[in-house]
Formats: structure tokens, sequence, C-alpha cells
């Protein structure tokens, strides 16, 4: 069973926003897919969907067994709380870091360079440093989404702020890199 999370801050006031780009990513993601929707659940505090099976890079259905089960969860709180969501849904399911995939955004890259991640440390994201904290491990992977740094503006005013229209594309430019990068985590034996 692998998780596959995307970071960023539940209301509507952040949607689309550069610091809520992991979830952008996924959700559009579970969209070409064609998957159900995530449901609330108050235990875990986030929405979640645990599904199998999925369809692989090719679009070819893939077997249903359990070790290709998936759960795609966005917790429902602020992202400095993330692990409230995380280490629960870890813990309860048996997944080993190593089998976790976490999506967000990162400050030091470009915008639209995107990179894979095993492991390493959280480069001061408060969302990254919350679910190491809980999962006394940094060993999970991430799918690091660059928005660059900003100019002329605080690093949190910036990261809060909407993507202008030429953002906007670059960013749909990097869609199909991220969803293979998503498939690839989830058919790749850990």
């Amino acid at each position: 069973m692998k998780l596959i999370i995307w970071l960023g801050n539940p209301w509507q006031q952040y949607k689309n926003t550069r610091h809520n780009i992991g979830a952008t990513m996924l959700e559009r993601f579970l969209d070409r897919e064609k998957l159900w929707e995530l449901k609330y659940d108050n235990k875990y505090k986030a929405e979640i969907l645990i599904t199998s099976p999925l369809t692989g890079g090719d679009g070819e259905a893939r077997g249903g067994s359990s070790e290709r089960k998936v759960i795609f969860c966005t917790p429902q709180t602020f992202m400095n709380l993330s692990w409230e969501a995380i280490a629960p849904l870890a813990n309860f399911y048996k997944i080993s870091p190593e089998d976790i995939l976490v999506l967000h955004d990162e400050i030091d890259f470009p915008l639209g360079k995107i990179a894979f991640k095993e492991g390493g440390g959280t480069a001061g994201h408060n969302g990254l440093k919350s679910i190491t904290a809980k999962l006394w491990s940094g060993n999970y992977k991430r799918i690091r989404i660059g928005v660059d740094r900003g100019e002329n503006t605080g690093v949190s005013e910036y990261v809060l702020g909407q993507f202008k229209p030429n953002e906007k594309e670059i960013m749909t430019e990097k869609e199909q890199e991220i969803f293979d990068l998503i498939q690839e985590f989830i058919w790749v034996k850990s």
C-alpha cells in the first residue's frame, strides 16, 4: 500500500496559490485518472481516497492486489500541521516512510522546475518539517514543484499569492511530467 499526499492549505482563499501547487497538481491527476472523489474523514483530519486498481502510465488497468492500493490524502489542516493527517494514516495502515510520496511547492527552484527526491532534509518547509518530526524519518519521497521565491515581496506573501497567467501556462506544461512521476511511484516496487 502506498500513501500519496499533496500539501497545501485547505481553505478556498488558498486554492490555486503557489503554496498549494502540490494540491492543484494531484487534483488534476485524480481528475485525469477519473478516480472517485475524496471524502473527508474526521479521524484523520483529511480528505482521503483509497483505491485499487489504478491505470499504469500507458493507461491500461493494472491488477488490484493490496500492494497496489493507494491512499490519496489532502490534509485539512494548515500546512505546518500536516502530520495530524499523515502520521495517523501511516500508522494505521502500517505504511513505511519509503511508501509515502509528498507533492509540495519548492521556493528554491525556478518556476516550473520539477524534481523527484528520496529522503533528505526539509529546507525549512513547514509541512515537511511536521511530517518528518511525527514519522521519525525523512525517508519519504517527494515531488518538488518549483514556484520560485519572487521579488520585492516576503516569502509568505509570495507563496500565498496566485499564479500570474503566464505562470499558469508554465505549470500546465509541467503537468504530464508530474503525472509520470506519480505513476512511477505507484508502480515501482519499494
